[in-house]
């Protein structure tokens, strides 16, 4: 850990009088060239380890501070003031303070993973608070008898602090932290401890926690003929509670988890805990997520472009599942990988490959091959070529494999599926490929999966789909370069009626998807549709969809065609 020190503030009151300051780690997002301490700030950790050791008098810290505080007056610009004087990214800050606020280091904020929209503004390394520990300072007191001395109150202990905010959108924002004094080194050598010098807190616990929802209502009319029979419907497509956010226990790590009701289950759709960066291997994850598996289904559920996944990546692709993965951003942000072990079958799913008790090895590399991503105030200059690469390896130890999908809309039944498969093992491949001009996306994946059957003969399954979306009010698709995946569009201009007559952002899509579940003996069916939507984003945390297609399924248990009409109300916070 560097230490460093603010020269700012203070117009040389003595060290004393000020009860608290941090020292802060910074090495998280610092480039190759700042892991050397500069001899500079390496001669002030002597300097500091120094007045531990020895305990100066209160003559000579005083002296040392007033020094420091006029360097820092020599050094300022005229008509600055030395209090508003910063110090240079990533470069920590000796600061004082007599609130029990969290200081913040003006490191720039990295980006977490597997949902994580954004880590908090803290620091959430282990952090040490450097205090004085002055007497009591005498004041005086005017009586009727004439001024007599009194002693000043005591420094406030604080040793544990917590807020709780509500943050509109953001929701509710919880922050917790508890500080255990340690001992000086004459105190661990059982000598009497000094006064006028710096004692250290360690901040062992730290949590921070964002509490948040998820509300969205589907309404479903549908049009059969065939053997199909698909009844109308309105229900709750999803409610959930998340709480996500980072903490300290005994090393930082950030957490999610979300829980709630999908249509007539309860379901764990996420549980998780991310390690921070780690040397070559990225981020540790483990718990219950999305494996890194296809485009579609990495994207979150309330940022897809229609109401529901393509039927091939419902099929082919793995649904949220319990495992282990490293990944991280490489060459600039530029490109991502990413690989896991996970075991499937254990949690209900909303879609995703339905075998049972499996394990699977899951890896994806993507690749921004243009890469010209504006700012979110520039979006028609916003332009990009994603391309991706994902495979997975499947073991059963059930030996059942199973593949299913719904027509692209989750009121309806499964009407393509392969029943249970008797399988020794299946191997998945997936190709994605995204291209992004200002207001115009173009999307489409590629599954193929090949299931070896106890007999020695091998299935083959595959799917595919492309799609296009435009956004009527200029806005552009925002890509998310550290999991390799779209974000949430945030409109230009939010649904204001009353002032200004703002509508919101405006988004048309059209989508054609095939899927083929049926090889050999196995007569999963085979669907071909095509989606037509018109999506209003009132709001970044708001929007109200409407999806109109229909298609035509064929060698299964079903056949027939089907027209569907849907639209979906969705809020989060």
């Amino acid at each position: 850990m560097q230490v460093g020190f603010d020269g700012g503030g203070g117009g040389g009151a003595p060290l004393e009088s000020r009860e608290s300051f941090e020292v802060q780690p910074f090495l998280r997002h610092r480039p190759k060239a700042g892991w050397m301490l500069p001899v500079r700030r390496f001669s002030k950790v002597l300097l500091l380890i120094a007045v531990l050791l020895s305990g100066p008098s209160t003559a000579e810290v005083a002296s040392a501070a007033q020094s420091t505080s006029a360097a820092a007056q020599t050094t300022a610009p005229a008509g600055v003031s030395t209090n508003s004087l910063m110090s240079s990214t990533n470069s920590p800050s000796l600061q004082y303070s007599n609130n029990p606020v969290l200081q913040h280091s003006n490191a720039p904020v990295g980006k977490g993973v597997k949902g994580v929209e954004s880590r908090p503004k803290e620091d959430f390394m282990p952090k040490l608070k450097v205090q004085t520990n002055a007497p009591p300072q005498v004041g005086i007191a005017t009586t009727n008898a004439g001024a007599v001395p009194t002693p000043a109150s005591a420094p406030r202990k604080q040793d544990f602090r917590w807020d709780l905010s509500w943050k509109g959108w953001d929701g509710l924002k919880v922050d917790i932290s508890q500080r255990t004094p340690m001992k000086s080194p004459r105190e661990l050598l059982g000598l009497k401890p000094l006064t006028n010098v710096p004692t250290m807190h360690l901040e062992q616990l730290k949590m921070s926690a964002k509490i948040g929802g998820v509300l969205e209502t589907d309404g479903a009319v549908y049009h059969t003929d065939g053997d199909l029979d698909v009844p109308n419907d309105l229900q709750l497509r999803r409610a959930r509670l998340k709480i996500q956010g980072d903490c300290i226990l005994i090393y930082p790590v950030s957490y999610k988890i979300e829980v709630g009701y999908i249509p007539h289950k309860l379901n764990l759709n996420e549980a998780w805990i991310s390690s921070d960066h780690i040397a070559y291997l990225g981020y540790l994850v483990f718990g219950v997520f999305q494996p890194p598996m296809g485009l579609d289904l990495q994207t979150s559920s309330r940022d897809l472009m229609f109401m529901e996944p393509a039927s091939a990546v419902q099929a082919l692709a793995p649904a949220n599942e319990a495992g282990i993965q490293i990944g991280q951003p490489v060459f600039n942000q530029r490109a991502t990988w990413a690989l896991g072990i996970f075991g499937g079958g254990i949690f209900s799913t909303e879609y995703g490959n339905a075998s049972q008790d499996y394990g699977n090895l899951i890896g994806r590399l993507t690749w921004l091959a243009i890469d010209h991503i504006a700012p979110p105030d520039r979006p028609s200059e916003n332009r990009l070529l994603h391309l991706g690469l994902s495979a997975s390896i499947q073991y059963s130890a059930s030996s059942i494999v199973r593949y299913q999908s719904r027509p692209e809309s989750y009121l309806a039944a499964h009407v393509i599926d392969t029943g249970n498969i008797d399988a020794r093992a299946a191997g998945a491949v997936a190709a994605e490929a995204a291209y992004v001009t200002g207001p115009l996306t173009l999307q489409g994946e590629f599954l193929d999966s090949v299931v070896r059957i106890n007999t020695d003969q091998r299935l083959n399954f595959y799917g595919f789909y492309t799609s296009a979306s435009w956004y009527l009010t200029g806005d552009s698709r925002p890509y998310d370069r550290v999991n390799g995946d779209f974000k949430r569009l945030v409109p230009r201009r939010n649904f204001d009626f009353g002032r200004g007559g703002a509508w919101g952002a405006f988004e048309i899509a059209a989508r054609f998807s095939y899927t083929d579940l049926d090889d050999g003996e196995v007569h999963g069916g085979r669907m071909g549709l095509m989606m037509g939507e018109l999506n209003w984003y009132l709001h970044s945390h708001v929007r109200w969809m409407f999806n109109a297609g229909g298609g035509h399924i064929y060698g299964g248990v079903h056949d027939g065609n089907i027209l569907i009409f849907q639209t979906r109300v969705g809020i989060d916070f």
